[in-house]
């Protein structure tokens, strides 16, 4: 599956929101300021909380809405700057996906997806997926309550990266392509060039065994003239 088939699944998945959200979102909907005494609206919001709590099911969203409703870039813009950095690759060639991320402006969030996959290493492998998803939830309420993490915020950190990785794959795609075509055409006018320099050699090696050949007919030639003249004697080739 591409990166791109990848975010395309990931911002479909549907997310359960924390108890927190759905008795924020009953008190704001059926609670009304009122010039009710402090007693009375406190009661009035016990009573409002325990009418919606069993009749409202926690709500669900796509993590694609999710990151429309935590600040920051939704999916769609976020992308890789058309010329790419040489920073966002490291000296081993690897890519530089904090600089990746810093370039395709996705907000630092309180509790990173990289941060949550360091506690899914931590725990013991055999436990039960909800008993994880159990400890997990447990330990971001826990950092919620002094640094702002949440299930929403890291899901948008999640997403928002893999975004980011779709982009600049697709990036790295077009523009190893450009480089290939470019390549592909220089061969192409280099193969061409080498024909022709293969023909010369031949040709100039044909030259110089024609022009050989009829310097020794020549010098045979010139040659009949000294031995006319000469002895019939060694070196001669009329030598007894």
């Amino acid at each position: 599956m591409s990166l791109r088939s990848t975010l395309r699944k990931a911002a479909g998945l549907l997310v359960e929101l924390p108890p927190e959200e759905v008795l924020e979102e009953s008190r704001a909907a059926q609670v009304q300021p009122s010039a009710k005494s402090a007693t009375d609206q406190m009661f009035a919001e016990l009573e409002a909380e325990a009418k919606a709590a069993p009749a409202a099911p926690p709500p669900v969203k796509t993590v694609e809405q999710i990151v429309r409703d935590v600040q920051g870039p939704n999916l769609n813009e976020i992308e890789v700057p058309p010329a790419a950095a040489p920073s966002f690759v490291n000296a081993d060639g690897s890519p530089n996906f904090a600089t990746i991320y810093q370039a395709t402006n996705i907000p630092a969030a309180p509790f990173t997806a990289e941060q949550i996959l360091e506690m899914f290493s931590a725990l013991p492998p055999t436990l039960p997926l909800e008993v994880k998803r159990q400890t997990i939830r447990v330990s971001i309420d826990a950092m919620g309550k002094s640094i702002g993490a949440s299930p929403q915020n890291i899901v948008a950190d999640a997403s928002r990266k893999l975004a980011a990785l779709a982009s600049y794959a697709e990036h790295l795609s077009k523009t190893t392509g450009e480089f290939v075509s470019l390549s592909e055409r220089k061969l192409t006018i280099l193969q061409a060039q080498m024909e022709e320099t293969r023909k010369s050699i031949e040709g100039a090696r044909q030259k110089l065994e024609h022009q050989t050949t009829l310097c020794t007919q020549e010098s045979e030639r010139l040659d009949d003239v000294l031995e006319f003249f000469s002895l019939d004697v060694a070196p001669s080739k009329y030598a007894p």
